[in-house]
C-alpha cells in the first residue's frame, strides 16, 4: 500500500526531487523519462507484491533506495525546506525499512520459494 501512496503522490504532488537528481547526474532526458519509470516501478512494484511475485520485491526495493537517495540529494545539496523533507524522507525510511526488513525477507523465502 506504500508503493502505491508514494506512486500517487509523485502524480499529485509532482516529482521534482527525482527530476532535479536525475537531471544533476544524467542530464536533461534522464530527469523527464526518470519519474515515469519511477512511478511504473512503485505501481508494477506493488502489483507484484500483491501477486507474490520476486520481481514486485526487487522493483519496488529498487523505487524505494532510489527515492530515498533523491530525497537525501535534493535536502543536502540544495537545502530543501525542513518540514516536507523530513516528511519525504520519513515515508521513504519506512517503504525501504519494510521492503527490506528481516521479516519482509522470511515472507518471500516462505512465499516465493
Amino acid at each position: 500500500m506504500l508503493a502505491y501512496f508514494r506512486a500517487i503522490s509523485i502524480v499529485l504532488f509532482g516529482s521534482v526531487y527525482y527530476r532535479q537528481l536525475a537531471y544533476d547526474v544524467l542530464g536533461l532526458f534522464a530527469s523527464r523519462v526518470l519519474p515515469v519509470v519511477m512511478l511504473i516501478a512503485l505501481v508494477g512494484g506493488g502489483l507484484g507484491i500483491a501477486n507474490e511475485k520476486k520481481w514486485g520485491f526487487r522493483l519496488a526495493a529498487a523505487a524505494a533506495l532510489y527515492s530515498v537517495v533523491a530525497t537525501l540529494w535534493i535536502g543536502i545539496r540544495y537545502d530543501a525546506e525542513l518540514l516536507g523533507f523530513l516528511l519525504r524522507l520519513m515515508f521513504d525510511l519506512v517503504l525501504v525499512v519494510l521492503l527490506l526488513h528481516p521479516h519482509s525477507n522470511g515472507y518471500r523465502r516462505i512465499w516465493f520459494s
